[in-house]
């Protein structure tokens, strides 16, 4: 059997290329979505969205980076998908209706990035994903207005 080098190259690349997936993979499990890595929180400024499933933190850029930053502190929103579940649960609610839930929010991020309008918060990291949890970054926020929970009648009350 001959061995063909082109073959044996190319056989390389596909088990390299398979290799950095997995460590990527890995190291995003361990360490959370992008905007938790690129990002250095420092307190919750808010909550929002439905149920007030967010969590809004004000942050800093976790390392000095060539590139210039927009803004020097942004807002990184955080949803923890195993809190979204407890919550479920205890709702009486179907995994489908999380997974729906899950899929709109997926959707309406991707659909915010592309806006720009002055009256809409501006994204400067797309929304980023694991099984624990999703983030995504904006412009800083100073007062979150979604901030209301109608069942209990509270409005701007501020975590």
């Amino acid at each position: 059997m001959s061995l063909n080098m082109k073959t044996f190259t190319q056989a390389l690349a596909k088990t390299a290329a398979v290799i950095e997936k997995t460590v990527q993979t890995t190291v995003q499990e361990v360490t959370g979505p992008k905007p938790l890595q690129d990002y250095d929180l420092l307190h919750q400024i808010g909550s929002a969205g439905p149920g007030l499933a967010w969590k809004l933190y004000s942050a800093k850029a976790a390392r000095e980076s060539t590139r210039t930053h927009q803004y020097p502190t942004v807002c990184v929103w955080v949803l923890d998908k195993k809190a979204l579940s407890e919550a479920r649960t205890r709702a009486g609610l179907t995994k489908a209706t999380e997974d729906t839930f899950l899929d709109v929010i997926r959707a309406d991020a991707a659909r915010l990035v592309r806006i720009r309008h002055p009256g809409v918060v501006h994204v400067v990291q797309a929304l980023d994903e694991n099984k624990n949890a999703m983030a995504m970054v904006t412009e800083p926020l100073f007062r979150v207005g979604g901030e209301c929970d109608w069942e209990f009648g509270k409005c701007g009350e501020s975590a």
